[in-house]
C-alpha cells in the first residue's frame, strides 16, 4: 500500500440543486444552513464556483471524470471509456463508498464503477421489459406491487390521509430507517436522516485510506419539506392543496399560470425549508466527524447545479445556463487545520474536483482530466489557470436531453467579465458583459461585435474538438462490438 495516503480520508458531500445565494454564508439573508456555516468556520469558501453541465447527467459526468461532457463520447450514459477518479482510487486500493439515490447516477449510467460499495436506491426496481428471476422475497414484492398498483394507489392513499404532511415530517425525521421497510413497495427515495445514519455506520465500519460520497435529493423539486422548517421561514405552514398547486401548476416549465412575486416566493420557501432540512441532519453528521475523524480526512460539499426561480421566465434547471442555474456552493475543509475562514475568488469548475482529490491522496493527475489541483487554494495560494470557463448540454424545447440526437447543443463560454451563450436549436447568440450586467438581461451581440467574434471562435474550436472525440469514440464502439482488439 502507497505510504503516503494510508491514513487519509475523503469524505465528498454534494447537494443536488443548491444554489449559493441561497446560503447565508453566502450573503443570503435567510438563515437556511446554520450548521453548515458552523462546520465551514475552518474551511474555504469558493466564491467563483461554476458547474460543467447545467442537470445532474452533465455536471457529475465533469465530476466524476474531469472532462467537459460534450468530449470522449458524451455524458449519459457515462462513456465506458471515460476513466472516473473512483476507478484510480479502487485501484491504488482506497475504499470507494458511494451513497444517493438520483437515478441518473445509478449503475445503470454507469456511475457505479470503482465503488466498493455503491447504494443507490434502486436494488428493489426492476426494468418492465426484464423478466425478473430471484427469491420468494422479490417475488413477494412484485405480487404485492400489482395488487396495489404502487405507483398511483398508494399514492392516492397515503395524499388522502388528513395530517399527511405531519405524519410524514414524523417518519422523515424520526424513523429515517422507515425507508428500507418502504423502499420494495414505494417511490421513496433516501432521505437526508437516512443516508446520514448509513454514512456515519459505514465510517465506524470502514477505516482508511477511504473515499466516501453522498448526495442529497431534498433540496431537488418537488419540494414538500416537513412543516417545522417551512415555519422557520413563514408564520403559517402551506395547505397540501397549496403545495400542490406551487409544485403542479406554477413551477412546471410549460405553466399555463399567471407568475407574479408572491408565487415565486412561496417556491423559495419551500425550496428554503429543504436546505434547512438537509442542515438538521447534517448537524448529525459534522458532529461524527468533529469527534471521530478529526485529522487526515478532507471534506469537500458542493452542488451539481443551481435552481432557477423565474429570473429568466422559468423554474428548475432544464435547457438554462444562466447564472441561476451554473453557479454553486464550493466548500473545502481539512480537519487537522483549524485556519480562519478564507475566500478563493479564483475561477473554480467541477472538473476540478477529481484532481483535487487525486492529490490529496498523493496520487498523480490523469492525463485526459482537464481540471487542476484546487488544494493550494487552502493555504490562500492563487489558482493558476486560464480564466475560460465552458458549461454544456443538449437540450430540446427546454427540456435537458442526454445526447446529440435528442437534444441540440446549448453551451455557454465565459470570462471574468463577459458570458457567451449559443443555442443551437435557436440559432441564437447571448453576450452579456457580466461586470455592468451580473443579472444577464441585456444582450450585447449588436454592441460588441470583436467579443462576439471571440467567443465564437472559442466556441467552433470546442465543437471541433467534440466532432473529433465523436468519431473516436464511434469506431471505438465499432471495434468493441464486433470483439476487434
Amino acid at each position: 500500500m502507497n505510504e503516503d495516503h494510508k491514513d487519509k480520508i475523503v469524505i465528498f458531500i454534494t447537494i443536488d440543486a443548491l444554489r449559493p445565494d441561497h446560503l447565508n454564508s453566502y450573503g443570503y439573508h435567510r438563515n437556511t444552513a446554520p450548521h453548515l456555516d458552523n462546520f465551514i468556520r475552518h474551511a474555504t469558501k469558493f466564491t467563483n464556483t461554476f458547474t460543467n453541465g447545467p442537470a445532474t447527467p452533465s455536471s457529475f459526468s465533469a465530476i466524476f471524470s474531469s472532462i467537459l461532457p460534450y468530449l470522449n463520447g458524451g455524458y449519459s450514459p457515462l462513456p465506458l471509456e471515460k476513466l472516473i477518479f473512483p476507478q484510480i482510487l479502487q485501484e491504488n486500493r482506497i475504499r470507494t463508498i458511494g451513497i444517493h439515490s438520483n437515478p441518473n447516477l445509478s449503475s445503470f449510467f454507469n456511475y457505479g464503477r470503482g465503488f466498493d460499495i455503491f447504494l443507490d436506491g434502486e436494488r428493489f426496481k426492476e426494468k418492465k421489459h426484464v423478466k425478473k428471476e430471484g427469491s420468494s422475497k422479490n417475488t413477494l414484492y412484485s405480487l404485492i406491487r400489482k395488487i396495489f398498483n404502487y405507483n398511483n394507489l398508494i399514492n392516492r392513499i397515503i395524499f388522502g390521509i388528513p395530517f399527511f404532511n405531519k405524519i410524514k415530517s414524523f417518519l422523515r425525521n424520526k424513523i429515517p430507517k422507515i425507508t428500507d421497510l418502504l423502499l420494495p413497495f414505494t417511490p421513496m427515495a433516501y432521505n437526508a436522516p437516512y443516508i446520514v445514519n448509513k454514512v456515519i455506520d459505514l465510517l465506524k465500519k470502514n477505516k482508511a485510506p477511504l473515499f466516501l460520497w453522498m448526495h442529497f435529493m431534498d433540496a431537488h423539486s418537488p419540494y414538500n419539506p416537513p412543516a417545522k422548517y417551512v415555519l422557520r421561514f413563514r408564520k403559517k405552514d402551506f395547505t397540501l392543496s397549496e403545495r400542490k398547486f406551487l409544485i403542479e401548476r406554477v413551477y412546471p416549465i410549460k405553466t399555463k399560470e399567471p407568475i407574479n412575486p408572491q408565487k415565486i416566493e412561496d417556491l423559495k420557501v419551500l425550496y428554503d425549508a429543504e436546505i434547512s432540512f438537509i442542515d438538521d441532519s447534517l448537524r448529525t453528521l459534522f458532529s461524527f466527524i468533529n469527534k471521530n475523524i478529526n485529522k487526515n480526512c478532507l471534506v469537500i460539499i458542493t452542488s451539481d447545479h443551481g435552481e432557477s426561480f423565474y429570473e429568466h421566465d422559468t423554474f428548475g434547471h432544464q435547457g438554462n445556463v444562466y447564472d441561476e442555474n451554473i453557479k454553486i456552493p464550493l466548500f473545502i475543509r481539512e480537519m487537522s487545520k483549524s485556519i480562519n475562514p478564507k475566500s478563493c475568488n479564483n475561477f473554480v469548475q467541477l472538473i476540478d474536483i477529481a484532481p483535487t482529490i487525486l492529490n490529496y491522496f498523493n496520487l498523480e493527475n490523469y492525463e485526459d482530466f482537464q481540471g487542476i489541483n484546487i488544494l493550494p487554494a487552502l493555504n490562500g495560494e492563487d489558482l493558476e489557470r486560464k480564466e475560460l470557463l465552458i458549461t454544456e448540454c443538449y437540450q430540446k424545447g427546454g427540456i435537458v436531453k442526454r445526447n446529440n440526437i435528442e437534444g441540440f447543443k446549448l453551451i455557454s463560454i465565459r470570462t471574468p467579465i463577459w458570458k457567451y451563450i449559443f443555442d443551437e436549436e435557436k440559432g441564437s447568440e447571448i453576450l452579456f458583459n457580466l461586470k455592468n450586467d451580473p443579472v444577464e438581461k441585456n444582450n450585447l451581440v449588436d454592441v460588441n461585435r470583436e467579443e462576439l467574434l471571440n467567443f465564437r471562435m472559442i466556441k467552433d474550436y470546442h465543437l471541433q474538438k467534440v466532432s473529433e472525440k465523436d468519431e473516436k469514440s464511434r469506431i471505438v464502439d465499432t471495434l468493441r462490438n464486433l470483439n476487434i482488439d
